[in-house]
């Protein structure tokens, strides 16, 4: 039999035993479909990614890390992401997504309880809460969303353990700052003293200034923080009257995550103090 007749006999042998278990995979693929999740924002959809089993969920958030909450204006894409969603998760009091967000199964609504889950702490209240949800929701996953979050949970408190080494090695305990109101609970975690606080720019007044500037002066603060998405100007003016450091941080994670948010946050304020 000439060479090149054996090779392709061959070839075609190897084929027809290759074929069963080649279509036996795509079958199994096609019988575990992938379900869609959008998130109000990246927090949520940060701790989804963590929880659920990579392959079989696609996780993606509405509102950009940047944006205030308050302001965002829901577009058409976003709403049409929903509508093909097999789950809604948001914060309660989310006012771009009340009208716009399906209701009933398929919708989850999570409650802060009045808490920034930027703050490691509250952070993991907020992923235990979630993985009871979901592994409710999904309970053929349910076994494999347990064993993320206790996974998630163990490298959370090496990481945030050591963010706060870090803060208290650079001597931030009890240092006094007046601050956005959104980075108050981050920012006592680490260890600052927040004497005062305020809100967004527009609703800063005249009365609101000088009651700051008083309490600033008084405290003796090291710097003025702001929150990124409510408005990164609204202290400026009151760290320059004060002569003291302006520092912008973020109120939710960028596309790096939660982790490296929370530890850029923390050099921020390294780098404005030294």
């Amino acid at each position: 039999m000439p060479k090149k007749i054996k090779a392709i006999l061959i070839l075609m042998s190897a084929l027809a035993v290759c074929l069963p278990v080649c279509a036996d995979i795509v079958c199994a693929d096609q019988s575990r479909p992938v379900h869609r999740i959008v998130t109000s924002d990246t927090i949520l959809s940060g701790m989804a990614r963590s929880l659920l089993p990579a392959g079989r969920y696609q996780v993606e958030a509405i509102l950009p890390p940047g944006q205030c909450p308050g302001h965002y204006d829901v577009k058409c894409s976003d709403i049409e992401k929903m509508k093909k969603a097999d789950l809604v998760i948001s914060f309660r009091g989310m006012p771009y997504l009340e009208k716009a967000a399906p209701g009933g199964s398929g919708r989850l609504v999570m409650d802060n309880r009045g808490r920034n889950w930027m703050t490691p702490d509250a952070y993991l209240f907020g992923l235990e809460r979630l993985a009871e949800e979901l592994s409710a929701r999904f309970p053929a996953d349910g076994d494999a969303i347990l064993e993320r979050k206790k996974e998630t949970v163990r490298k959370l408190h090496v990481a945030t353990q050591k963010i706060r080494r870090q803060a208290r090695n650079a001597g931030f305990a009890g240092r006094a700052v007046l601050a956005s109101s959104m980075q108050k609970e981050p920012l006592e975690w680490m260890g600052f003293a927040v004497v005062g606080v305020y809100g967004r720019p527009e609703s800063l007044s005249v009365r609101d200034i000088v009651r700051l500037l008083n309490l600033g002066r008084k405290r003796g603060v090291v710097a003025v923080v702001d929150n990124l998405q409510s408005g990164p100007d609204a202290g400026k003016g009151l760290a320059e009257t004060l002569a003291r450091p302006h520092v912008v941080l973020s109120n939710f994670p960028d596309e790096r995550g939660y982790l490296s948010t929370l530890q850029e946050n923390l050099n921020a304020l390294i780098r404005a103090l030294e």
